[in-house]
């Protein structure tokens, strides 16, 4: 294995470059496939949002993939969660996905599972829509994204295929070189035969996107062909393209269905050797950094494959869909005809069929309709309903309709339940995530968490099958011991209890503990797995430890054998870190660098970029003549966090005389610093909307939340079911409700500090629909009225734009040195003068720019003030620039930096201030002055849309 990995893509280790941090997420299932979980969840996302599955090459690791890559930036820009599984040494030598390997290439097993189970948890954590999950990886990664195409095709919207091969292809190391070089000749039908095997499944199939260099000799550009074959006759369509154009001048072809609907595409990268495309650069369609197999090839092969998968989708508008068959109230028995209609402004992608919540069938063309089998369940009241989705996700629900069952089932079976997470005799620090596995011949109802037989929570289902899981504070009980169980029932009332775990609650665990003794048994001589890199192990140690007790021994050399310039050698390890993180380690050192006063020589302990620890020589050597102690460096910056630690050693020569850092290092300890544990939950109250309200359409939910360390996030609920996350203040969520049934909703606020406390506020309660069903219209801007208006930083010195006809709209500070404010404007008079407004959004549409007046200062926003008339005359003049407003700030506009996009919905100020009898002007501004030259262009005229909803 050690010698395929080696050999298999050759990728060089990568350090991850400066992107937000990713966060590690444990307790999502079984694992069978024994990886790690990393995710990147946007600010403010909101629930039903798309997901991505990202998977890293041989020898990387998530951050360093998602750094380089881009998809962190696009998941901010086109608003989708993350997900970068992440291989372990002790799995595969260099950090592979074992997409060979027979135990990880089949459903329900191995990797593939684990990497379900992840996504499921996205989906319990975020409210992911399950209708929108992608996947995607590079060499190795692309191999395991052939094999989760295969194996679970039902979880899978779409994938795309970087330098990767065809599921299937064979199975061990040997098929496994056979298939990269020189590949593996089949026919399109036995390729489609190898997916179809893979799974029950019967269609409809993700679409497919494949990528690779025409000059690649790691994994041969023939793999692209057989690929191509293998998803084609699995979509049941030919292998001759339907379009044939170029994407930034490389050769770019599609294959359609009978429909016309686009479902394998290839880009073959002429000259480009093996790696992931990149085309570093802020403009709309460049992202990524180059690095090693991450090719500046001038496309960024990400963007595309995000718009092929329809992740740039700008279509806001939900279908319509109601449940026609069978009548509410309806006593039923056997199998029954479920029937549904649907509409939606873009076309209709599929309905499901759902009872009592759980989802029945799925059907993708008019007439919609499924069958059920009413006699398999219980006999009594059951709810259906019909759920529609469009190509761009967005959804909507019938109302329900209640029949009653009888010739059904008298259930006295009780569940199945077990306990996933912690283990028997675990170690408990901080905050976890308790999971449990529960299956019910009918279906389970809940699932409770207990602590010492007291109910601690009832946990939230990812997905059909599970796991049911709980988020869990342990500072909560007390240091010892202590017994966690799980209880499961079913909707017969049978219930069911899973086996103890005793576990052990203390909170100064360790983060890591090191002596490189193998004392976790596994054959290599570290104690813990996740280590890479290039230190080896030395028989010297600091402290004899427990088994075979060594050291980790790095050496780097420069000028030998006139190989000159910097070379390093590192060794590097994920760490969880605690409240109080400190690092204490011991270390021996020699570094040489005395030729010339060009030569150096260094050690140094990082963290992620940030160096905690070094000793550097120039022009001069150093020798350690015993081990030295370093004892208690504070880590404090990175409290709560999970980061990288990374010990280097580097030498640099300009001669052919030799340079070297040799260091060996042990006893590498992470502890928590002893302090009081912060046990006191935040301060939270829901403000918005009032109990007892009635609302319908677009509303926001707002809260408000205080603790003394800070909060790091709140949630929103409503009866019980979370819809909504926001990560800083003003903590608002805008609840569609829209395709919700009319009735009572309990609405809940629970606020988040960084120990993990939780608080929340309960106590409102509105009506849904009470005030008819929501309706929507959408105003263009007048291009006759709207323009952009110019001053100096106290208003002084206004005047009209000039450059409208040939820029568009200006806003941010100018190369002249004023600050830009746009004015449009909407005629409103086609709403009803009674109509409650309850909710708007205005969409504007990217021009140019040049830099980031988002960013200058850090933090600023783009608001939009409300006028409920014109600003003066309606024409756009100079006065416009700070006449008083009706409503300001109603609104916020995310950045963006290409395309359409949408404000926040306006607040109640900002709908109070639409103008129902005559026009309605917007002004946007930067809500703080940027100190350079940062200013952005958007569209004039009719691109400017303002979409207003209102009940009659």
């Amino acid at each position: 294995m050690r010698t395929l990995a080696a050999v298999l893509f050759a990728v060089a280790a990568l350090a991850a470059r400066d992107a937000a941090a990713l966060t590690e997420v444990t307790g999502f299932g079984s694992n069978p496939g024994n990886l790690k979980m990393f995710k990147y969840v946007p600010a403010g996302l909101p629930a039903n949002a798309p997901l991505v599955v990202a998977l890293h090459g041989c020898a990387q690791s998530a951050a360093a993939y998602d750094a380089e890559t881009g998809w962190q930036m696009l998941a901010d820009r086109w608003q989708f969660a993350l997900l970068l599984p992440q291989q372990q040494s002790a799995n595969n030598a260099t950090s592979c996905f074992n997409f060979f390997e027979s135990g990880d290439m089949q459903r329900g097993q191995g990797e593939p599972l684990s990497i379900k189970q992840m996504i499921d948890r996205m989906r319990t954590d975020h409210g992911s829509d399950a209708a929108r999950v992608y996947v995607t990886g590079l060499s190795a990664g692309g191999a395991m994204t052939e094999v989760l195409l295969a194996t679970y095709p039902d979880a899978f919207a779409g994938g795309a295929i970087v330098a990767g091969i065809p599921y299937g292809c064979g199975t061990g190391t040997t098929a496994a070189f056979n298939c990269m070089s020189p590949g593996v000749d089949l026919t399109p039908a036995q390729w489609g035969a190898k997916v179809r095997a893979a799974s029950s499944w019967t269609g409809p199939w993700p679409i497919v996107s494949i990528w690779h260099g025409d000059a690649d000799t790691t994994v041969r550009p023939v793999n692209a062909t057989e690929s191509l074959q293998q998803w084609t006759d699995v979509h049941g369509i030919d292998q001759t393209p339907d379009v044939q154009d170029t994407f930034a001048g490389y050769p770019h072809k599609v294959y359609n269905d009978a429909n016309g609907v686009a479902r394998v595409e290839t880009v073959l990268i002429t000259g480009m050797g093996h790696g992931t495309p990149v085309d570093p650069g802020t403009g709309p369609t460049q992202c990524g950094t180059a690095g090693a197999y991450i090719l500046d090839v001038n496309i960024c092969s990400s963007w595309y494959i995000g718009r092929f998968w329809g992740l740039d989708n700008t279509d806001g508008t939900p279908p319509q869909v109601a449940l026609t068959a069978p009548a509410n109230g309806a006593a039923v028995s056997g199998s029954i005809a479920l029937i549904a209609t649907a509409s939606d402004n873009a076309g209709v992608s599929r309905v499901e069929f759902l009872v009592d919540g759980a989802l029945l069938a799925s059907d993708a063309a008019a007439p919609y309709a499924a069958t059920w089998n009413s006699s398999a369940a219980s006999n009594g009241s059951h709810e259906l309903r019909a759920r529609a989705f469009d190509a761009a996700g967005n959804t909507a629900t019938s109302a329900p309709v209640a029949v009653t069952v009888s010739g059904g089932i008298v259930d006295t079976t009780p569940p199945i339940v077990s306990l996933v997470f912690p283990a028997d005799g675990a170690t408990l620090s901080g905050s976890v995530t308790l999971a449990a596995q529960a299956s019910d011949d009918v279906g389970v109802t809940d699932v409770v968490f207990l602590l010492d037989g007291n109910v601690l929570g009832t946990g939230n289902r990812a997905g059909a099958a599970g796991p049911w899981t709980l988020d869990w504070n342990t500072t909560s009980a007390s240091a010892g011991g202590h017994a966690i169980g799980v209880r499961a029932s079913d909707a017969s009332g049978n219930v069911a209890t899973g086996a103890n775990a005793l576990v052990t609650i203390t909170q100064n665990v360790a983060a890591l503990d090191e002596r490189y003794s193998n004392r976790d048994g596994n054959g290599d001589y570290f104690d813990n797995a996740g280590w890479s890199g290039d230190f080896v192990a030395d028989a010297a140690n600091a402290t004899a430890g427990p088994g075979a007790s060594q050291s980790s021994y790095g050496a780097a050399s420069s000028g030998t054998g006139c190989s000159v310039g910097t070379k390093t050698k590192y060794l590097t390890r994920s760490v969880t870190f605690g409240a109080s993180p400190r690092l204490s380690y011991a270390r021996k050192l020699d570094l040489k660098a005395n030729a010339n006063a060009s030569y150096s020589a260094y050690f140094r302990v990082k963290v992620n970029a940030t160096t905690v620890d070094e000793r550097v020589v120039t022009y001069a050597a150093y020798a350690d003549t015993a081990w030295q102690r370093r004892e208690n460096i504070d880590l404090a910056a990175f409290a709560n966090q999970t980061a990288t630690l990374r010990f280097e050693v580097g030498a640099t020569a300009n001669v052919c005389l030799e340079a070297w850092a040799r260091a060996n290092v042990d006893d590498v300890l992470i502890a928590n610093a002893d302090r009081d544990v912060d046990t006191t939950p935040p301060a939270v109250d829901l403000t918005a909307p009032a109990n007892g309200a009635t609302v319908s359409g677009s509303v926001d939910l707002v809260a408000s939340a205080s603790d003394a360390n800070g909060v790091t996030k709140v949630e929103f609920y409503a009866n019980g079911g979370l819809i909504g996350v926001d990560t800083a203040a003003p903590f608002v969520y805008t609840w569609n409700t829209s395709g919700l049934a009319a009735g009572s909703y309990a609405l809940l606020a629970k606020a988040y500090d960084p120990a993990g406390n939780a608080g929340s506020d309960g106590d409102t309660t509105v009506n849904v629909g009470g005030g008819g069903a929501a309706t929507s219209l959408v105003f263009d801007n007048e291009d006759a009225n709207d323009g952009y208006v110019k001053a100096n930083a106290d208003g002084s010195g206004a005047a009209v734009g000039t450059l409208e006809a040939s820029s568009g709209l200006a806003l941010g500070r100018g190369v002249d040195g004023k600050f830009n404010r746009a004015v449009l404007s909407f005629d409103t008079t086609a709403l009803p003068d009674g109509a409650t407004i309850t909710g708007a959004v205005l969409t504007v549409a990217w021009r140019s720019a040049s830099g980031n007046p988002w960013n200058d200062p850090a933090g600023n926003t783009l608001v939009v003030d409300v006028n409920g008339g014109c600003y003066g005359g309606c024409a756009i003049e100079a006065a416009d620039y700070g006449a008083a407003t009706g409503a300001s700030a109603a609104s916020t506009i995310a950045r963006f930096t290409s395309g359409t996009q949408n404000s926040a919905a306006f607040g109640a100020p900002g709908l109070a201030a639409i103008n129902r009898a005559g026009r309605t002007q917007l002004r946007l501004r930067f809500a703080q002055n940027p100190a350079a030259t940062n200013y952005v262009w958007i569209d004039k005229g009719a691109t400017a849309k303002l979409k207003v909803e209102y009940v009659p």
